[in-house]
């Protein structure tokens, strides 16, 4: 019984914690379903009659649909080739066999500390010279690389404390390195496959700053800055606004529920090994 009643500041104090967070989206939500009066006039109250035609405005009026597209597209292809990337350069790394895999993971791990406003002039000159700017392209390459690093870290750290006899018998079996890493060290891997997932996904889905500077066509343009540019559209439709704040984060709440329990155990297998 005592044991209980010590449990009951910690479960108040998270309470306290979960109704802050929560606040905010239940405004944003309920917000989103209300006409421009009856925001005002009912500011907390739920929606009298749910405006679902705030969504369909937010999405085809506002544009919202090209630029889910294009977020669609770097998002997803820039997090397969970091992927494929951070975790072969980790299996590498972590054979015994390679040498100088201490000095390039450090190298790795350096490029963490390292932040993209530092080098966004040099970026835009180097997409310029190579023809880029102004695609696509520009930003899938520019995410990869500086995604790369945390990533190769999070898989580093895992790799490394995957038993050496196992990958011995896989190679006794008559499996190649590449055999190894795809049947073997992928499959043990869904942890810190989920934790870069989740965390590359928020990074790269709400940036803005590649896009802002590397893209200047209005149709190449992603969600963080087709929302900047919404806000002028509709600058005195909040309900609008509140409906593409909610359509924007869908994917990212999505993708969190259906990945939780890997990116948690991702997180204690790979990062705090690391």
């Amino acid at each position: 019984m005592l044991s209980k009643a010590k449990k009951i500041p910690k479960y108040a104090v998270l309470t306290i914690f979960a109704i802050i967070i929560m606040f905010p989206v239940y405004m944003v939500l309920t917000g989103s379903l209300k006409t421009e009066r009856e925001l005002y006039d009912n500011v907390f109250g739920l929606p009298a009659d749910p405006q679902w035609g705030n969504y369909e405005e937010a999405f085809v009026g506002g544009g919202l649909g090209k630029y889910y597209i294009n977020s669609i597209i770097v998002t997803g292809v820039s997090i397969v080739l970091i992927l494929v990337l951070s975790s072969m350069a980790a299996f590498a790394l972590t054979r015994k066999f390679t040498k100088g895999s201490k000095l390039v993971y450090l190298l790795f791990v350096i490029g963490i500390a390292i932040p993209p406003q530092v080098a966004i002039i040099q970026l835009s000159l180097q997409m310029s010279m190579m023809h880029l700017s102004n695609t696509l392209w520009a930003l899938i390459f520019s995410h990869v690389a500086y995604e790369l690093p945390f990533s190769v870290f999070i898989f580093y750290g895992f790799m490394q404390d995957i038993p050496y006899e196992i990958q011995e018998a896989a190679i006794v079996d008559g499996c190649n390195n590449f055999q190894l890493y795809r049947k073997v060290i992928m499959p043990l891997s869904k942890g810190p496959i989920a934790t870069v997932i989740i965390f590359n996904l928020v990074a790269i889905w709400n940036d803005m700053i590649f896009p802002l500077v590397l893209i200047s066509d209005n149709n190449l343009k992603t969600l963080p800055i087709g929302l900047l540019q919404f806000k002028g559209m509709y600058i005195s439709q909040n309900t609008v606004m509140f409906a593409g704040v909610v359509l924007i984060s869908i994917p990212l709440i999505v993708l969190y529920l259906c990945l939780q329990k890997q990116f948690i155990r991702g997180m204690s297998q790979g990062a705090v090994k690391g």
